[in-house]
């Protein structure tokens, strides 16, 4: 991740983007300005790496559960060709919202 994060900052420097932090730091400013006073984020993340697909999983369904907001995704990234999940609570606004990531990778785009 430390070496991943370098790698984004050397080529994208205006990228408003941190390093590896546990996931209340990362939503909630005033723990982050705490814990890590020197991060370059404003606000709370927007978007959260996880370990593994498992992890991803229980985060994705804790915030799409507590959270007053429209997700989209999951989304996989690294697979030889676009991978897009829809799960079985999925909206009519989710597809469309899936549907529009779809379009702008297929225009290669993403």
């Amino acid at each position: 991740m430390r070496a991943a994060l370098h790698i984004l900052q050397e080529r994208e420097p205006d990228l408003e983007v941190d390093g590896e932090m546990q996931a209340d730091a990362a939503i909630l400013e005033d723990i982050r300005e705490r814990i890590f006073p020197h991060s370059r984020l404003e606000g709370p993340a927007n978007v959260l790496v996880m370990p593994d697909l498992d992890a991803a999983d229980i985060a994705y369904n804790m915030i799409k559960v507590l959270g007053d907001s429209q997700p989209v995704g999951p989304i996989l990234m690294g697979t030889a060709s676009p991978a897009h999940i829809l799960g079985p609570t999925v909206t009519a606004r989710g597809i469309v919202n899936m549907t529009a990531v779809a379009v702008v990778e297929a225009q290669g785009a993403l």
